[in-house]
C-alpha cells in the first residue's frame, strides 16, 4: 500500500481543488471542503497540506490571482471590478495580496505584459509537495482504551499554550487533584500555520482519572478508543508539525492503515519546566483502522 489510501486522498483532494477553482470568487469554509472530499473535519487540513503541499486558503489565494492576472490582461477593465470578480473585499486587500505575492500593484503591472504573463502562470501553478520522510522516527501501532480528562479550551498562537496549561495547572493545586494527575495531553484542533491566531484553538488537557468533575469554565472530555499510529518526538514543540506532515503523508501512504474519525493528540511525557528543549518527549497520536 498503499497505493488505494494514496491515491484515495489525491483524488479526494483533487475534488477539493476543482472546487475551489469553481467557486474562486467565495469563501468556503474548512468544514464545507472537508465535505466535498468526504474526509474527517479533524484530519483536512492536514491531509490536504501533505498532498498538495499548501492550505487551501493558499490554494484559493494562488487561484484568485491567477484568474486576476487574467481578466487585468483587459486593460479596459477596472482594478476594483477585477478585485471582486476574483473574490477579494476590497481593491485595496486585491491591491495588498498583489503587491506581497509579485512586488508591484495590479496597475502597475499591467502596464508589462510579459511580466502579467509570468505572474498568471507562476500563480497557475500548484506548489509541490515536500517529501517528509523520518527514518529516526519511533513509530507503533497500538489500541489506547478510552480515558477521561480535563480541558480548557483556548484561542491562539502555540507560544500562548504554557500559559494555558499553567491556568489548568493552577486549578489542579488548588483543588487537591494534582496529586492525582496521570498524564498531559494538547488536541491541536486547527493548524496555526493556516490559521488566523484569534481563532487558532487548541484544547489543554489533564488526565486525572474517572469520577472528576470540571467546574464550569472547563469540561469533561474522552480520548483513546481504538487504534492510533503513535510516533516519539523527541525535541521542541515547534517541530511537532513535520511530525503530523509525516503521518499524514508519507506513513499512511505507506502503511495498511487509513485514517478514521477522532481528533489527533499530543501525550507530553516530561515536564518541559525541568529539562532543556532538545529532551522533551511527546507522543503523537493519530487515529487509525486497519485498511479493508
Amino acid at each position: 500500500m498503499k497505493r488505494n489510501t494514496q491515491e484515495s486522498h489525491y483524488a479526494r483532494v483533487e475534488r477539493v481543488v476543482e472546487f475551489l477553482r469553481d467557486h474562486v470568487d467565495k469563501n468556503p469554509t474548512l468544514g464545507t471542503l472537508a465535505d466535498v472530499a468526504a474526509i474527517s473535519p479533524s484530519h483536512f487540513h492536514r491531509v490536504y497540506r501533505t498532498v498538495t503541499g499548501e492550505t487551501p486558503s493558499g490554494t484559493l489565494r494562488r487561484m484568485r490571482l491567477a484568474k486576476a492576472c487574467f481578466l487585468l490582461q483587459d486593460k479596459s477593465r477596472p482594478v476594483t471590478e477585477v478585485a471582486f470578480d476574483v473574490g477579494f473585499e476590497s481593491a485595496q486587500s486585491f491591491a495588498k495580496a498583489f503587491r506581497t505575492a509579485t512586488g508591484f500593484s495590479p496597475s502597475e503591472i499591467r502596464r508589462n505584459s510579459k511580466r502579467l504573463d509570468s505572474a498568471e502562470k507562476l500563480f497557475s501553478r500548484p506548489n509541490t509537495p515536500a517529501t517528509n520522510k523520518r527514518s529516526n522516527i519511533e513509530i507503533n501501532v497500538v489500541s489506547v482504551e478510552p480515558f477521561q480528562v480535563i480541558a480548557s479550551r483556548r484561542h491562539g498562537p502555540p507560544d500562548s499554550l504554557f500559559s494555558a496549561f499553567g491556568e489548568l495547572l493552577e486549578w489542579a493545586q488548588s483543588t487537591g487533584l494534582a496529586e492525582r494527575l496521570q498524564g498531559i495531553y494538547g488536541i491541536p484542533i486547527d493548524d496555526h500555520r493556516d490559521t488566523p491566531e484569534a481563532v487558532c484553538r487548541f484544547d489543554c488537557c489533564f488526565d486525572f482519572g474517572p469520577q472528576v468533575n470540571a467546574p464550569g469554565k472547563f469540561r469533561i472530555d474522552d480520548l483513546g478508543g481504538g487504534e492510533f499510529v503513535v510516533a516519539r518526538h523527541v525535541g521542541p514543540y515547534d517541530g511537532l508539525d513535520d511530525v503530523y506532515d509525516y503521518l499524514y503523508g508519507q506513513w499512511i501512504n505507506d502503511s495498511a492503515y487509513s485514517l478514521r474519525d477522532g481528533p489527533l493528540f499530543n501525550h507530553y511525557l516530561n515536564d518541559p519546566d525541568t529539562i532543556p528543549p532538545e529532551r522533551w518527549e511527546t507522543d503523537v497520536y493519530v487515529p487509525v483502522e486497519k485498511t479493508a
